[in-house]
Formats: C-alpha cells, sequence, structure tokens
C-alpha cells in the first residue's frame, strides 16, 4: 500500500498520537494499578524464565502458563514501558485499517479517539491484555483481506498473551460472523483456528487449575449491560452497522454469562470500557450524528464510563508512596534479620500493589501478592466485616510472622484489615516504625509447616521447600497444593483447606519439588489426585 494512500496517512497518524500520549503518561505519570505485579513477573521470568509455580505469592500459584506466555518475555526484552508505548501505537493503526475497510474515511473521528482514549490504558498497566489486543485486532486486519492462515497465527498469539483478550477477539469477530452467516465450510481455517486455541486453553486450564474466582460487582455489571442496550438499539435500523450490532449482542450474553458464572474472568469482562468512547463514536458516526441530542449524552456517558478507572488509578498511583522502593529499604532490611525461613508475610494492600513487587523481589515470601483471582477463596475473609479472632486465625494458618502496614491508602480489600491493625484489637505488636510505614510482630505465630514435635522450613525458594521433621507423622505445610509437588520422602496429599500434607515414617530431612511430569499431568487430567501411601 503507497505511502500516500490516505489510509496509510491516517493509520500512521492515529499509531503516532498514540504513542505520544502514551509515553507521556509512562514516563511521566505514576505507575499503573497492575504494574508492580508485572514488573515482579518480568523479573522472576529475568531470573528464572518459563517456571510454572511461585511460592512467594499466595501461599502459592501458577504463574506463566495460564496467564500469559509471550507478554514477559517481550517484557523482559523491551521493557515494560517501552513494550507498552509500542503495543498501544500499533493497536491504533491497526484500529484505524479494520475501521476504514469495513466502514470507509468517514470512520477517522472514531479511530483517531481510539489513538487519544487507549492510550490511557498504560494507567491501569494492564499490559498483557493490551498485547493481546494487539494481536486480536492484527487477526481481525486479516480477514477477509489477508491469508486465512495468517489469522490462525494471530488467534494464537491472542491467547497466548492474553486468554481474555482472546474472548474478546471471539465477541468482535461472533458480529460479523453471524450478521453474514458466515459458512463455516468457506471459513474453516479461522473457525478451527479458534476452536484449537480454545481446547489448548481449556486443556492448560484442566491441568493447571487456578482454583479462584475473580469478583463481578452488581454496579460494574449494570454499567456494562446499559452500554450494550445503548448501543444496540442505537444500531438497530442501521444496515451497515449490522456486524456491530450483533457484536455488541454477543457481548451482552458473555457479561451475563461472566456475571451468574463465577470464574477467573467476572470484570474482567467489562475492559471493553476502555474502547467505550471510540466504539460510540463509531455508531454515530454510521448514524451520522443523528438524533444530536442523543450523540451528545451518549458520548459524554462513554467518557465517565471509558475515563473513570484511568482517573482513578491516575490519582492513587500519584499518592501512594508504597510505589517507590526508597519505602521499603528499612522494612526489608529487618525482614531479612528476623523472618526466618518458616514463616511469610502479610503487607496489607495500598492501591499500586507495589509490595507485591519489592517485598517478593527481596526474597520474602507474601500471604498475598497480586492476582485478584487468587483471594478467592483463600483471602474472602478479608473483603468481609473482619474480626480479631478471624484475622488472627488467618494470619497464623498462612504462616504469617509479621504485618507490614503503610500510611497509603488501602486497596478496598483491605480497608478493614487496616482498620483492624490500626486499632490495635488483633493484639499486634509494633517492632518497627519508618516514615511511611509500620513492621507489625503477630503474637503467637504459627509455622508455614506444622505437625508433630517442632518441624521447621530451612528453604522456600520459588519452587523448592526444604523441611526438617523430627519424628514421623502427618505434617501440614501452608502451601498451595499441586500434585506437581514431589517429596524426597514420605508422600504427599491434598488437604482439606487445599493445603499439602507431608506424611513421613521418622525423623528427617525432606525436599519439596514443584516437578511437572507426563504421569502426573495425565492423572490430573483425568480427574485423579496423587494417594499418600507411605511404602
Amino acid at each position: 500500500m503507497r505511502l500516500r494512500h490516505p489510509l496509510v496517512r491516517e493509520a500512521l497518524l492515529s499509531a503516532a498520537a498514540a504513542a505520544s500520549v502514551a509515553a507521556l503518561l509512562v514516563w511521566l505519570g505514576p505507575p499503573g494499578t497492575d504494574f508492580a505485579a508485572h514488573a515482579y513477573q518480568r523479573t522472576v521470568f529475568l531470573e528464572h524464565g518459563f517456571t510454572l509455580w511461585n511460592n512467594f505469592w499466595y501461599a502459592g500459584r501458577y504463574s506463566f502458563v495460564t496467564y500469559s506466555l509471550v507478554y514477559y518475555p517481550l517484557a523482559a526484552l523491551l521493557g515494560i514501558k517501552l513494550l507498552a508505548v509500542s503495543t498501544v501505537a500499533l493497536a491504533a493503526l491497526a484500529f484505524a485499517v479494520v475501521l476504514w475497510r469495513e466502514w470507509g474515511p468517514t470512520t477517522r473521528r472514531s479511530s483517531r479517539t481510539f489513538a487519544v482514549v487507549w492510550a490511557g490504558i498504560v494507567l491501569s498497566a494492564a499490559v498483557p491484555f493490551a498485547l493481546g489486543v494487539v494481536f486480536a485486532l492484527l487477526a481481525r486486519w486479516a480477514l477477509p483481506w489477508a491469508s486465512r492462515w495468517r489469522f490462525a497465527a494471530l488467534a494464537a498469539l491472542t491467547l497466548a498473551a492474553s486468554p481474555l483478550a482472546f474472548l474478546l477477539l471471539v465477541v468482535v469477530l461472533a458480529g460479523p460472523a453471524l450478521s453474514m452467516r458466515w459458512s463455516p465450510r468457506r471459513n474453516w481455517v479461522p473457525v478451527a483456528a479458534v476452536l484449537f486455541a480454545a481446547t489448548v486453553e481449556a486443556v492448560l486450564w484442566r491441568l493447571f487449575p487456578g482454583g479462584g474466582r475473580y469478583p463481578f460487582t452488581g454496579a460494574e455489571f449494570a454499567a456494562g449491560v446499559a452500554f450494550c442496550i445503548v448501543c444496540l438499539a442505537l444500531t438497530w435500523q442501521i444496515e451497515n452497522a449490522r456486524a456491530l450490532r450483533f457484536m455488541f449482542a454477543v457481548y451482552l450474553a458473555a457479561l451475563v454469562t461472566a456475571f451468574v458464572v463465577p470464574s477467573a474472568i467476572g470484570e474482567n469482562m467489562v475492559r471493553l470500557r476502555y474502547a467505550a468512547v471510540p466504539l460510540v463514536v463509531l455508531v454515530f458516526t454510521l448514524r451520522r450524528w443523528q438524533p444530536r441530542a442523543v450523540a451528545v449524552a451518549a458520548v459524554v456517558l462513554a467518557v465517565a464510563w471509558n475515563v473513570t478507572p484511568l482517573v482513578w488509578s491516575y490519582e492513587h498511583g500519584s499518592n501512594d508512596v508504597t510505589a517507590h522502593a526508597a519505602t521499603w529499604s528499612g522494612a526489608i532490611a529487618f525482614l531479612r534479620a528476623n523472618l526466618g525461613p518458616s514463616y511469610r508475610v502479610e503487607a496489607v494492600d495500598t492501591s499500586t500493589h507495589s509490595s507485591s513487587m519489592y517485598l517478593a523481589e527481596a526474597g520474602i515470601p507474601l500471604a498475598r501478592g497480586w492476582y485478584r483471582q487468587d483471594d478467592f477463596p483463600q483471602n474472602e475473609v478479608l473483603y468481609d466485616k473482619l474480626g480479631a479472632k478471624v484475622y488472627l486465625r488467618w494470619l497464623r494458618g498462612l504462616g504469617v510472622r509479621y504485618v507490614v502496614l503503610s500510611k497509603s491508602a488501602s486497596d478496598y480489600s483491605s480497608r478493614g484489615e487496616a482498620d483492624l491493625v490500626r486499632s490495635g484489637r488483633a493484639g499486634l505488636l509494633a517492632v518497627l516504625a519508618t516514615p511511611d510505614l509500620t513492621v507489625y510482630q503477630v503474637p503467637d505465630a504459627q509455622s508455614i509447616i506444622t505437625g508433630p514435635g517442632s518441624p521447621r522450613l530451612t528453604s522456600l525458594t520459588e519452587s523448592r521447600i526444604g523441611a526438617v521433621v523430627q519424628r514421623g507423622g502427618r505434617y501440614r505445610v501452608a502451601v498451595r497444593w499441586s500434585p506437581y509437588w514431589h517429596a524426597s520422602l514420605g508422600c504427599l496429599a491434598k488437604g482439606g483447606d487445599g493445603m499439602i500434607r507431608l506424611t513421613t515414617r521418622r525423623a528427617h530431612f525432606v525436599r519439596l519439588v514443584f516437578r511437572v511430569d507426563a504421569t502426573r499431568a495425565l492423572e490430573e487430567f483425568a480427574g485423579q489426585q496423587p494417594r499418600c501411601t507411605l511404602p
């Protein structure tokens, strides 16, 4: 395509505008809500590669395999900020091309609006999702003009970058597919590619089940449903908006399903809100901005829905002192000197979730981290009205010895916890105070490993645990169960609380190693849990 072609100029203009806005926000603005989590995961990848398990968050969790396979290698190569700006720019370019080829040059306002609004996603730091959206838009670009096999490759990359972006790709493709009644026989390559990718993801979730769920509030659900219904109404009798109408209908069904059926997706399904303004502008472009009063009202409401979480992220990120490394230096030195390998730390969460990066990177295992799906059901008590007895039981059950509380505003899940700790009703003892945070000691803290005698951990790394047991018996290890744990002595089983149970016949040093092998993988796929049978 020639450089002087209007489409090329429009696409490049959109990409340049998006890159400029994103660069300003990335390098001059506060860290995004999810930045700390991705920075830590990038560090883990740089140091350990594709490790499938991590003991430093949430008492152990699967990492990389069911979240993003391609984002962290790219982030390791380019850096988080440069990759974020690049993905935003490429998404704006692809969005402009897709709209122009579908509806012509009248879509300029929508593509230019997308360039500015989409750049704001860096304030949330939902960068693996943004990368997945790039591949999704490129996949949509590949249909129907380019090779179907190119679409298949891009659809696979979408899933590898972000399963959520892949789900939204299916929603977007369902619109034109239903509106034009695509023939599966004539379009078998795209259909097969989507089905194959979905099957691979389902197998991975079967082999590495997270077991958690993401909450979906009624307010967010209502806002998403209202957006879909309004857009459906506005496209109902517009012939050239037929594909959009079906897309909004499918998206509405997806929202209802995500709200009714608890899953790891949950409220993430409303992330299409980050493109709400350009979508509404597109709808009214096809309506030739009639009726004018309705158009103005719809755009105003779309701006409010689109921009609200970005403004929230900017405001809270700017005011959170825990986003700075210097805030943690004193606490990290104290914890390294006093924690020991048998205990964890609970950092009362803030809006930037920075403890999940700074403490975990320092080798300090955390009771939580930053992946809200892993809070449910294990840490669900923190979201309810919290009492001292329940809180202490939760701390001891996870092997927490110290609680770190900062002076910054708490995440909504931690407000009750912060109030309880500050009030003194939980009986925690302040052992270190800095200008920005306080470290408290848990009374009668319980070790990560408990059982007969006085067992203790000698080491706790990302995917290995060393323990000394002083007699035979059954021990509780407060690390999340996975069938891929192997013990050098004795045998392992899943406890009723979802934690590891170790059974030995005699005193010994025991090494627990996370290792995926074909036999265990096949057993997990078939639903067979390993049995603890001593020789």
